[in-house]
């Protein structure tokens, strides 16, 4: 790390807390469903060589040093390469297209070309080393990790195993980890680290931005029989602007289904759950069970 400091608070603890849960969810949820739909292979890609970049001091710091962080950064990494593994060996299935790959090839190129400029322009020569460039790298990327996760929601057409708890905690652990930032700074250590501050701050306004989008869509999945997940991501102030909703593709996928309001919409409102194309009017609704039901 760049600071020699390491400080615990009540949110730092949270934050880690909240992160490790948040894998573990979505951990859970693959397994209880079978299936990794809706989940970005690229964004836990991205996340893998996050936590690879971010704790290289595994190498040579001693695990007795600081545990509860060693067993951690340990998990994170590991775990991250067993949604991997499940997502391409398991239960193997994208629906992410070439222009997503190039997207996130965009955003680990763009991450490492920033990062040895953005260590130069805040820390100068005097922390210009290896292991603070990658730190810096992965500060950069993990920042912009969950595009392409939103990408293909935007896309996806049918149920995901990904709900509103995996959501909240992953959102929540970098809320918890800025307010960590504001009791170092104005607390007895007054510490301040602008990088992670900045990106962090990124990071967590495009989880708020999109978790609004969620949260708005589920009260209505569906309109007139069709499928409204684009158009409800409209309503999201920086998501619909990285990622814009205006895609020739989705509106020719979506084209064949634009006329069967008035065959389906009375077998939409009988079902209750179900509409067209087998879109869940909740995303917390579990496909498994409502289709053995």
């Amino acid at each position: 790390m760049l600071s020699p400091h390491f400080y615990f608070n009540g949110f730092r603890i949270l934050g880690d807390v909240s992160h490790t849960v948040s894998k573990c969810i979505l951990i859970w949820a693959i397994h209880a469903n079978r299936s990794a739909e809706g989940v970005s292979l690229i964004t836990q890609i991205l996340y893998a060589v996050v936590f690879c970049s971010r704790y290289l001091d595994l190498f040579w710091t001693k695990p007795s040093y600081l545990p509860w962080n060693f067993v951690l950064k340990l998990f994170y990494i590991g775990s991250s390469f067993y949604i991997i593994f499940l997502m391409t060996r398991v239960y193997a299935r994208t629906r992410e297209r070439e222009k997503a790959w190039k997207f996130g090839s965009f955003c680990l190129g763009g991450s490492t070309v920033a990062a040895p400029l953005v260590l130069l322009i805040f820390k100068k020569w005097h922390h210009y080393d290896f292991e603070s460039v990658m730190w810096t790298l992965s500060e950069i990327l993990e920042s912009v990790c969950v595009l392409p996760q939103l990408i293909l929601l935007r896309q996806t057409s049918v149920p995901t195993v990904i709900d509103s708890f995996y959501l909240v905690t992953l959102g929540s652990y970098r809320a918890f980890y800025i307010l960590n930032w504001f009791v170092r700074y104005f607390g007895a250590e007054h510490h301040f680290e602008p990088i992670a501050t900045i990106f962090g701050t990124v990071q967590t306004a495009l989880y708020l931005d999109f978790a609004w989008v969620y949260w708005s869509r589920q009260r209505v999945k569906l309109r007139n029989g069709g499928v409204v997940d684009s158009d409800d991501l409209g309503r999201g102030w920086l998501v619909s602007r990285i990622a814009p909703r205006t895609d020739p593709e989705d509106e020719e996928q979506a084209a064949p289904f634009a006329g069967q309001d008035s065959r389906e919409q009375g077998s939409t409102r009988g079902t209750g759950k179900w509409g067209p194309r087998g879109i869940s009017i909740s995303a917390d609704d579990d496909p498994a069970g409502e289709a053995q039901r």
